[in-house]
């Protein structure tokens, strides 16, 4: 006769310091993609008369970025509690730093446009899961305080994005809003590979 095993529970959380390096990688890649979604709206004349392109035409640097995260985001939730929230993000960190390098390469109206809804498909991809990701990496006790950090960068990325652009622009070409999000990227890439832990799977089919 075997002797019932049950499963081992879930540890509540990770261990310090791996813990605070997986939560700033979740801060830095959410305030990357939420700052992309306002830093451009300043650049707008200045992408529009450098491409030569009409100002209505110009819009959709912005409009396909957000319209990418609008319509992929709860798809890409569901697929990570299917396939796991570590790759979801993984991926769309990925997606979004290749996405924001052709952005700064762009030479036409069409190409950035197309970047720019690759972009917010990352982006989509990172913002889908950050939350849930935070359960899996701060204690219980600590999760409150985690998401309230979380929403304040949320808020901060998205209040300050006009006014970086304008920094930015006052120095140097359009495509550097665009162009530092790669280094940013490349090493939250390489943080969330390294510390996110790996999420519960759910056997329930993709809807």
């Amino acid at each position: 006769m075997h002797a019932r095993t049950d499963p081992q529970p879930r540890p509540d959380g990770l261990d310090a310091p791996e813990r605070y390096w997986a939560w700033a990688a979740i801060l830095v890649t959410v305030t990357l993609a939420v700052l992309d979604g306002t830093i451009a709206i300043v650049a707008l004349p200045t992408i529009a008369a450098d491409l030569g392109a009409s100002p209505s035409a110009s819009v959709w640097v912005v409009n396909g970025y957000q319209l990418a995260i609008v319509v992929t985001l709860l798809p890409l939730a569901s697929l990570g509690e299917i396939h796991g929230y570590r790759r979801v993000y993984i991926a769309g960190i990925a997606l979004f730093t290749a996405a924001s390098l052709v952005c700064a390469l762009s030479a036409s109206l069409p190409v950035l446009t197309v970047a720019r809804a690759a972009q917010g498909l990352g982006a989509a991809g990172i913002m889908s899961v950050n939350s849930a990701m935070l359960r899996y990496v701060m204690p219980r006790a600590k999760l409150g305080t985690a998401i309230g950090f979380n929403s304040l960068c949320v808020a901060a990325a998205a209040t300050a994005g006009p006014t970086l652009a304008g920094l930015i622009l006052s120095v140097a070409d359009w495509r550097w809003l665009f162009a530092m999000n790669v280094p940013l990227g490349l090493v939250s890439l390489v943080m969330s590979a390294r510390y996110l832990p790996a999420s519960d799977l759910s056997k329930r089919r993709f809807d």
